[in-house]
């Protein structure tokens, strides 16, 4: 029977979400997926997506910062620690240790421009091609740092290449893997029992499962998307600032299309969680952050910074 929310979808599913990374490149004390984008943690984005979904269950995969990630997400979620960084095969066979539903759809808790739309044409490629698994992939014009697509002669999938151990002929292909699984629970796990070490980062790779799968006589298949930034993982932050000018692009404009008149979005800032009321002006270089709401016919700035409802002073204004 379909799922009623998505017609077409014919089960349930549960998701998990990667996020035990160390984060060294982020040069910070806090967990990489806290890093906040408009007042939001990195996580949040990517959990927010999966509920969309309407997904029956979400467990994230946790490592040393546990306590910190669990107390900003809150309990409704599920979490499954991993008590040491192996890899992301490891942190895949924790969370899916933890897994109710025969289906499972695998994220990392750092790439939060994902869409719904985005998750849901994986679903529907799986069970199109009647696959094992079904994986996310995206033609980049600079695939540095990304595992890169294998294909044979025929156009199908034989396996993936992370950068580290790529040679010169994989380095330079532009079909890279975004780490976005969907697929059969068992299938995956049974495929993770059997990934190993020998590689140079002395890791468990998920991607690893694909080239197990497919000499297993399983069925992998991928779903090619072409819009770059949505697979942008944040490893930096200099990714970081660029996720946050892509979601506050995107915020300015859906706040406009509901009424709002930003005079001036360049230099416009408003967190995500602020209540704006309708027919309100937006003038040029305002910042509004926290728990602030704007009541409708409002007339903000210029040269205003407002947070949690309190107008701050801002240095050199005025």
């Amino acid at each position: 029977m379909a799922d009623e929310q998505f017609p077409g979808v014919k089960y349930h599913f549960s998701t998990v979400i990667l996020a035990a990374g160390v984060g060294k490149r982020m040069h910070s004390k806090k967990p990489k997926v806290l890093h906040r984008i408009l007042g939001s943690p990195i996580i949040s984005f990517v959990v927010r997506t999966a509920q969309m979904l309407g997904t029956d269950e979400i467990i994230v995969v946790v490592g040393k910062d546990s306590g910190t990630v669990k107390k900003e997400l809150g309990n409704a979620l599920r979490y499954a620690l991993q008590s040491e960084p192996k890899g992301t095969g490891d942190a895949a066979r924790c969370g899916l240790d933890a897994v109710k539903n025969e289906h499972v759809l695998i994220l990392c808790g750092d790439v939060p421009l994902l869409t719904e739309k985005t998750l849901m044409q994986i679903i529907r490629h799986y069970e199109k091609t009647s696959a094992d698994l079904t994986l996310l992939t995206c033609h980049m014009d600079d695939p540095y740092g990304y595992g890169r697509i294998i294909r044979n002669e025929h156009g199908g999938i034989t396996g993936i290449v992370e950068q580290s151990d790529a040679n010169d002929a994989e380095a330079h292909i532009q079909e890279i893997n975004a780490g976005v699984y969907f697929g059969s629970t068992n299938e995956i796990s049974e495929a993770l029992q059997h990934i190993s070490t020998r590689n140079n980062q002395g890791e468990l790779y998920l991607t690893d499962i694909i080239g197990f799968m497919i000499n297993d006589g399983k069925t992998v298949t991928a779903h090619m998307i072409k819009e770059q930034d949505e697979i942008m993982g944040i490893n930096t932050k200099v990714q970081l600032a660029r996720a946050r000018e892509i979601v506050r692009i995107r915020w300015l404009e859906e706040l406009m299309l509901r009424g709002v008149y930003i005079e001036d979005p360049a230099t416009t800032i408003i967190d995500l969680a602020v209540n704006i009321g309708s027919n309100v002006h937006i003038r040029p270089f305002v910042i509004i952050e926290g728990k602030t709401s704007i009541a409708d016919g409002v007339t903000v700035g210029p040269y205003t910074w407002i947070k949690d409802g309190k107008k701050q002073s801002i240095p050199g204004a005025g």
